[in-house]
């Protein structure tokens, strides 16, 4: 029951989802997904699925139209947007904040500590400069955690190459279960990733 076009995001989506569950998320808590690209628009999904109130940040207003149409309340990033997730948050911030930004700048890490909770936790999926500015992170005691790829597996050459998996009762979500489960929830039904799609490319005999 899941169509080839949407397995192809599988990838992706098992990056999306080690991230997603680093964070640990529980029922109702608010979290923001930091960049609304391809991984950010399933990470985005992912923590919705999972029960979150989940806000979006990007710079792209269509990101943010098509986000809004998931049921994700997003924001432009702009100076105003810090200000906008304090008052979706009742003034508390954010629980999470699930980083899927690809950039050299500086500025998400900094701005970060401005609308997330105090002992609130940041997991890093994307590709960001981390020159963590100490006493905004000091101040509000917040947690960061480095999501790696698809999960546990990656890049251990025992695993991926040789075939040899964890065991289940002591590593329940592996590189390759996590793309089970992503496989899973399409099947079911539970991610909108054809919306997502944007060209089509015959391939060659």
């Amino acid at each position: 029951d899941c169509p080839l076009e949407d397995a192809s995001f599988v990838t992706l989506g098992a990056i999306a989802m080690q991230g997603v569950r680093l964070a640990e998320i529980t029922l109702g808590e608010f979290v923001v997904v930091y960049g609304l690209g391809l991984v950010g628009m399933i990470t985005a999904q992912l923590a919705l699925a999972n029960g979150a109130n989940v806000i979006g940040l990007d710079l792209d207003p269509e990101k943010i139209k098509l986000a809004n149409s998931f049921g994700i309340k997003a924001f432009i990033n702009n100076e105003a947007a810090s200000e906008a997730i304090l008052n979706h948050t009742k003034g508390y911030g954010a629980d999470k904040v699930l980083v899927c930004a690809a950039t050299k700048s500086n500025a998400p890490i900094e701005q970060i500590p401005n609308f997330t909770r105090q002992k609130g936790l940041v997991v890093v999926i994307g590709d960001i400069s981390m020159n963590v500015p100490r006493r905004a992170y000091y101040d509000k005691e917040i947690d960061i955690k480095i999501s790696r790829s698809y999960g546990p597996g990656r890049y251990d050459l025992t695993y991926e190459e040789g075939g040899m998996d964890y065991p289940y009762a002591y590593v329940r979500w592996t590189e390759n279960r996590n793309m089970d489960s992503f496989i899973d929830l399409i099947s079911r039904k539970k991610l909108f990733l054809t919306e997502l799609v944007t060209h089509r490319f015959e391939i060659d005999a």
